[in-house]
């Protein structure tokens, strides 16, 4: 109920000031200066700022990962100069430990842009693999069977990227896609070998593969299309 501060009596429920001293109520005070406390618009929580973006996430961990393979890289190469006063066997972990920087730290850089993610992994396991046949001195395996296996297995990657990426619903067929490439990448290093060592294009162990890993993959397709799609695994199998 509305008091008079001065007189200290009771007033009005609707009275804004006293009837006896015009002093105004404590109220009407109150209001007044609430109503003349301006507020921010943009109120966020302080612990927000504590949080990183996937963006700062992302860069973190490229960070991270640039002076972890750094370290690796001067730590092979200090000992391989120690123990043989040259460099040796670091220029092949060398090899490894760029490559597999590039594969983990490339796509960091590259996250919005996954064309542009495989245009330059893509020549730099060629490059690391002729670098390889390079330091062992047998460039004669880079050119045939070599090459051909590794653009095998780019292109393997491709396609399948590209067959899950064009999917409107994606789930079990990416993993049947992904079984179905490692079949017909298998044929191909099978053929290429065989060529090489034998001259003549045969396959062997990859009919093996092909029959193992195929119904597999057909399997997957078909859980995908015409079971998932109908009905939750959960009622199928009473989970």
């Amino acid at each position: 109920m509305p008091y008079c501060p001065a007189c200290k009596v009771a007033l009005a429920p609707n009275a804004e000031t006293c009837p006896l001293c015009n002093e105004r109520s404590v109220e009407s005070l109150v209001l007044q200066v609430h109503s003349s406390v301006s507020y921010a618009d943009n109120v966020r929580n302080a612990d927000e700022r504590e949080k990183l973006s996937p963006a700062e996430t992302r860069r973190m961990v490229f960070e991270l990962l640039s002076v972890s393979f750094a370290i690796m890289l001067i730590a092979t190469t200090g000992i391989d100069i120690m123990l043989f006063s040259g460099i040796a066997w670091s220029l092949f972990t060398g090899i490894i430990l760029v490559l597999l920087w590039i594969f983990t730290a490339i796509p960091l850089v590259l996250w919005e842009r996954p064309w542009l993610i495989y245009a330059v992994l893509g020549p730099s396991l060629v490059l690391a693999f002729f670098l390889w046949t390079l330091f062992i001195d047998s460039l004669s395996w880079f050119l045939f069977p070599g090459l051909p296996i590794v653009l095998m297995t780019e292109a393997a990657v491709l396609t399948s990227f590209v067959l899950i990426a064009i999917q409107k619903r994606r789930g079990l067929n990416a993993v049947g896609v992904i079984l179905a490439a490692s079949v017909f990448l298998s044929a191909g290093i099978d053929a290429t070998v065989s060529l090489f060592l034998h001259g003549v294009v045969a396959l062997t162990w990859s009919v093996i593969v092909l029959f193992s890993i195929l119904p597999v993959a057909a399997f997957f397709f078909y859980l995908h299309y015409r079971v998932v799609n109908r009905a939750s695994l959960r009622k199928i199998f009473r989970l």
